[in-house]
């Protein structure tokens, strides 16, 4: 009787638990279903979001909904839309509401009669599991009997180097606007792609202002000294069925006042001063300012290199003054050397420049010689400045295996004291071997340099070809300054043309390799590229790049037309 009911309970239970199982796997399929999730795994999703349904429908006609819904073809972020616009502007910004793979727009405001609308959606519409953007998406609605048609397309580009640039918000404003970018934002927009390139649609025919925008805070307004900015010279004519496309050229108007940006210990007795533009003046104040000390700015005007003698000096304050006006203190941690001990390195000599360098292959191979152009001085670097010279000593040359020398003098670069210049009449395809003997060169530390070797091989004449080139314009009333580049885009050789619609220069004697041209425009005739200003009006000053480049073969003569 026992076993009997011990079993029954048995087979009860085990019924029982199957029921409770299959229970939980229908409730789990029920949850599923119900709360739909983003898969995992598999190839990273890089394709934007899809509109796969739109009520009322994109571009209806006669519309007088004030809610548009719009599905994707995979959930979306809610990222607040802080960058989406309608356009004509309303007083109330419509409202966003992400739920899945639905967006619900709320518009707040009346809307006009016979009025065409664009919603830009700019770069809030994304996945919501990689982030990818459907960059330039509207949606577009009229409240008349048709949409308005017009559009305009063009491209930007940098104007200091024509290079094309991304993501850069092109602006229409209608021609009677007030201060336009600097205060209001914008009525029709797109924002540029990879190529640079953008194209606006559905634009109200009528006559408007173009703007180029790298907006920094996403606001759409002109307002930061960090942005770019471009303008149209001339107003687009959106009455006429056919319009050119638009080119804009973006810059930098160097609004942003100067204000010091690093103040940087390098190495004991050298510090570095940076500000974050141009300055005209600059002055330098501290306890341990001495008549051996100096200092010396970067062309660009932004940054200066000082160098103290009190290399000892461990911690202290200074105090800067730039452009007359412009006053800062800073405290530094200074790296130094104890006073009463030596230096373990006191070689100022640190190699020589306009030399390649030495592949991990030649090291290997422990290469005694390095090649120099035999067409050009050598050009030894230092460590330190050098404050002095022992006038009794020479450079000594060696030529091959020759015990006969000859004595040469070096010259020493005056702005940075950190170089000197040794030139001689070289033979092609020869070995020499320069010594600097020991205690020829002092320091800003009052050390001596110690005897440098350096042996160095000269290149063939057959390494070297001349380029005949020929410039021509089709405005002689302008001036030109045309550059002569490298492979490395590092300017060779400079020539200039004004006056005259066709000019012949040469570059003689340079490396064979490739070479291109820039020309810029010179408007104020200064003899370097000028950006631009937007209050005045004004564009930066026009550059001319071109994609064909210059093959010099070694030992040849080539000719090469530059036209602008």
């Amino acid at each position: 009787m026992s076993y009997q009911l011990s079993t029954i309970n048995y087979q009860f239970n085990l019924r029982r638990a199957i029921s409770i199982v299959i229970m939980v796997v229908v409730a789990l399929i029920q949850f599923g279903c119900a709360n739909e999730s983003v898969p995992t795994g598999g190839k990273k999703d890089e394709k934007p979001p899809e509109a796969k349904k739109i009520s009322p429908p994109n571009k209806s006609l006669r519309f007088t909904s004030t809610q548009v819904k719009i599905t994707f073809n995979e959930f979306l972020k809610d990222g607040g839309f802080t960058q989406t616009l309608i356009s004509p502007p309303q007083d109330k910004k419509p409202e966003f509401h992400v739920e899945g793979r639905t967006l619900t727009i709320k518009l707040k405001s009346p809307l006009r009669d016979s009025t065409t609308y664009t919603i830009n959606f700019a770069d809030d519409v994304k996945d919501l599991n990689e982030g990818n953007t459907a960059s330039n998406l509207t949606y577009v609605f009229s409240t008349g009997d048709f949409i308005d048609s017009q559009k305009v397309s063009g491209s930007v580009v940098l104007a200091k180097d024509n290079t094309n640039q991304e993501g850069i918000v092109v602006s229409l404003y209608p021609q009677d606007s007030v201060n336009g970018i600097l205060k209001s934002k914008p009525f029709y927009f797109a924002k540029t792609d990879k190529s640079g390139q953008f194209k606006i649609e559905n634009i109200k025919s009528g006559k408007y202002l173009v703007y180029a925008l790298k907006d920094q805070n996403y606001n759409y307004i002109y307002d930061q000294p960090n942005e770019l900015i471009a303008f149209s010279d001339s107003i687009l004519d959106l009455t006429d069925s056919v319009n050119d496309e638009v080119k804009l050229f973006l810059f930098d108007e160097n609004k942003r006042k100067a204000q010091l940006d690093m103040v940087k210990s390098l190495s004991p007795g050298q510090l570095k001063i940076s500000y974050n533009r141009p300055i005209s003046n600059f002055k330098l104040d501290w306890k341990g300012l001495s008549k051996e000390d100096f200092a010396y700015i970067y062309p660009t005007n932004d940054t200066i290199i000082y160098w103290y003698s009190k290399y000892y000096i461990q911690k202290d304050s200074f105090f800067l003054s730039a452009n007359d006006t412009i006053l800062d203190t800073a405290r530094l941690e200074l790296k130094f050397v104890k006073k009463d001990s030596l230096f373990t390195r006191n070689n100022i000599l640190s190699g020589v420049a306009n030399q390649p360098n030495r592949s991990k292959e030649d090291t290997a191979k422990r290469v005694d010689f390095t090649f120099q152009e035999f067409n050009k001085a050598i050009k030894i670097n230092l460590t330190r400045p050098c404050i002095g010279i022992n006038e009794t000593k020479q450079l000594h040359l060696f030529e091959d295996s020759s015990t006969n020398y000859s004595e040469l003098k070096f010259v020493l670069e005056e702005k940075t004291k950190q170089s000197i210049a040794v030139d001689f009449e070289k033979k092609e395809n020869t070995k020499y071997r320069l010594e600097i003997p020991d205690s020829t060169l002092q320091d800003i530390f009052g050390k001596w340099n110690s005897k440098l070797v350096y042996k160095f091989i000269t290149n063939a004449k057959n390494s070297y070809g001349n380029l005949r080139i020929t410039l021509k314009t089709q405005h002689p009333e302008n001036y030109y300054v045309i550059k002569l580049l490298d492979a490395s885009n590092n300017t060779v050789q400079e020539f200039f043309l004004t006056g005259n619609g066709e000019r012949k220069v040469s570059a003689e004697n340079i490396l064979a390799g490739s070479y291109k041209f820039l020309v810029i425009e010179d408007t104020n005739k200064n003899g370097v590229w000028d950006t631009g200003n937007l209050k005045n009006k004004k564009q930066p000053e026009k550059i001319f790049t071109y994609k064909e480049s210059y093959q010099l073969k070694g030992g040849w003569d080539l000719d090469a037309e530059v036209k602008f």
